[in-house]
Order: structure tokens, then C-alpha cells, then sequence
């Protein structure tokens, strides 16, 4: 991974601060959905791809349910921060053994794997770190 100009790496987010900015994102993109909208709650009527299946898929992630899992997903995180994560424990697994079950000996590991697995749909962002990867 290439480091960007002016990176500073100690600035680098923790994963528990990346995971709050993401969902900080996912809440403002979701209450400027329903804002636009003048709804929290959408039933799949809204237009776009006509098929069933996409009306489906639009309701379930309504402006309200977005908030819903935000809310309780930034809760999993700051309930994790306060178990200590023992951070060095990510990235410990053996090369070869990506799908090897990663099971954690004690809470601090656990709350660092748990922030890591909740931290994988953001993978793509340019502030993820590979050794969160799990």
C-alpha cells in the first residue's frame, strides 16, 4: 500500500476511530436521503429500477434503517473501546490461512476482532489498514 504525499503515519486513525467516521458518514448520507426525500421510511415506490426485487432492495435500506444499524453499530464500537482491544492480535494469523477460524482467547482479542469484522465493508476506503483485514 502506497502511503499518500503528506501522510503522517501516527496520525493514521485508530480502527475504533475509522469505524466511527464510517458510520458518522452512513448517518449523514442517510439523513440527507430522507431529507431529500421529505421520509425517513421507504417503501421501495420511489422510482429508480423498476424491477420487484430492487423496490426490495431500496426499502430495506430506508433512511431509517441505516440510522437504526448505525446507531447500533457505533454502540458494538464503543463498547469494544472500553474492553481494551488488544489490537496486536489482528494480523496474527498464519500466511495460508486466511479462512483458518480466528478464534480469540480472551476479551480484548475479542473486541479487536469484533471492531475488525465490522470494519471489513469499509475495506475499500483509503484510511482501512490490510492488517485489519479478517
Amino acid at each position: 500500500m502506497s502511503v499518500p504525499s503528506g501522510f503522517e503515519p501516527d496520525l493514521a486513525p485508530n480502527l475504533d476511530e475509522f469505524l466511527l467516521a464510517r458510520l458518522a458518514e452512513d448517518k449523514r448520507v442517510a439523513a440527507d436521503a430522507a431529507a431529500a426525500s421529505g421520509r425517513e421510511d421507504w417503501d421501495g415506490s420511489e422510482g429508480g429500477p423498476g424491477s420487484p426485487r430492487a423496490a426490495e432492495h431500496v426499502a430495506r435500506f430506508d433512511p431509517a434503517r441505516v440510522l437504526a444499524e448505525c446507531a447500533a453499530r457505533r454502540r458494538l464500537v464503543l463498547a469494544c473501546r472500553e474492553m481494551g482491544p488488544d489490537l496486536q492480535f489482528l494480523g496474527t494469523r498464519p500466511r495460508g490461512l486466511a479462512d483458518f477460524p480466528f478464534t480469540p482467547s480472551d476479551q480484548h482479542q475479542l473486541a479487536a476482532l469484533t471492531l475488525a469484522l465490522l470494519a471489513q465493508p469499509y475495506a475499500d476506503h483509503h484510511d482501512y489498514r490490510p492488517e485489519w483485514r479478517q
